[in-house]
């Protein structure tokens, strides 16, 4: 008996270690740095991606989608957009880095 609840604990343990591991995981915050990365190598082929001006304009630039969209829009708009152009398919995280990445680009407008 005691070694069934032993191994009882011990799986109870394992399952919380992997319940909290994976709320850190989840805790850490959109990174700008690898939405511009992901920007880069996945958008700049229809949108202006920097404030430099890399990229092309055949969609919004990114520089003009921070100053007229809120994280809220730009988020939503990654979600229900960005998904079917160009046959490729960004991660939940992804679109967060990229929101991030987007976001910031306001702040180093406004310097």
């Amino acid at each position: 008996m005691r070694l069934v609840l032993a191994y009882l604990v011990s799986i109870a343990m394992g399952v919380a270690v992997l319940w909290l591991a994976a709320g850190r995981a989840e805790a850490v915050a959109p990174s700008p740095e690898t939405g511009a990365d992901i920007a880069s190598r996945w958008c700049a082929d229809c949108h202006v991606v920097s404030i430099s001006g890399a990229g092309i304009e055949r969609a919004p630039s990114f520089p003009h989608l921070s100053t007229t969209r809120t994280s809220e829009e730009i988020s939503a708009s990654l979600r229900t957009h960005a998904q079917p152009m160009r046959g490729f398919t960004l991660s939940a995280r992804e679109m967060q880095d990229v929101t991030a990445y987007i976001a910031s680009l306001k702040d180093d407008i406004s310097q």
